[in-house]
């Protein structure tokens, strides 16, 4: 079983073959919020200031916030500091980097889940399970084996299944940079066990087989997959707790 712990009995300390893991809860009181906004940088704020809703403004700050939180502790440099750059597909990296740090993050209905590592790209997504269109979707945007695989399961399986292909694929394509383009390019191998697998990205198996996929345990009704290139990796699992 996953080890989660406080950010407290974290030291912080990364290896080439150590994966950092970090959730949160989005939902925070009033002063660290306020706390939040400040270290935040103009865009960002400008970015937060363009959802229609309050809920998802709320959201974006405090992830973003945390995500400042949490890097700050591996750079040794105050929140604030941290300056971001943004891929052609929107994929942030840092702009000034004492280390070769790679990270991806991600949030979906008040869950956000960081994933942290040296020198390798990495991606993560988390979903959380909602009542769509799941066959429509799966026919359109998954490989056709993925498709046969949820035709055959119950409705209440599908929903599990399909959630659990999507985290796989979209933290693939994150970890990339190449974001929602190409979800059938990545076949994932089914039926799904608890060691996932991609079979094949653009039709090449060799080339999946230097990548990493692994099940984050998140809270129920949630599902939430890694993406790592490379093989043979450590995963220490903890959660973010702010100091009031």
């Amino acid at each position: 079983m996953d080890n989660h712990l406080l950010a407290t009995s974290s030291n912080f300390q990364l290896s080439s073959q150590s994966i950092h893991v970090w959730q949160t809860n989005l939902k925070r009181s009033l002063s660290s919020l306020q706390f939040y906004q400040t270290i935040l940088s103009a865009d960002e704020k400008k970015r937060a200031e363009r959802f229609k809703f309050e809920k998802d403004q709320q959201a974006f700050i405090i992830a973003r916030g945390t995500l400042r939180m949490i890097l700050s502790q591996y750079l040794t440099l105050s929140p604030a500091e941290i300056k971001f750059k943004y891929s052609s597909k929107g994929k942030p990296c840092l702009d000034q980097n004492p280390l070769p740090l790679h990270f991806n993050l991600s949030h979906s209905y008040g869950k956000a889940i960081y994933a942290i590592a040296l020198e390798k790209n990495i991606g993560v997504d988390i979903e959380y399970i909602r009542k769509i269109e799941i066959l429509s979707l799966a026919k359109r945007f998954f490989c056709d084996s993925e498709y046969q695989w949820l035709n055959c399961l119950r409705l209440e399986e599908q929903y599990a299944g399909f959630f659990q292909l999507w985290t796989c694929k979209e933290a693939y394509l994150k970890a990339t940079g190449e974001g929602l383009v190409g979800l059938q390019d990545i076949e994932i191998k089914t039926p799904l066990s608890s060691v996932l697998q991609i079979l094949k990205i653009s039709q090449n198996s060799e080339l999946a087989q230097n990548w990493t996929l692994k099940t984050i345990q998140t809270a129920e009704n949630y599902r939430a997959t890694l993406a790592i290139e490379g093989i043979n990796y450590q995963f220490k699992f903890w959660h973010w707790i702010d100091e009031e």
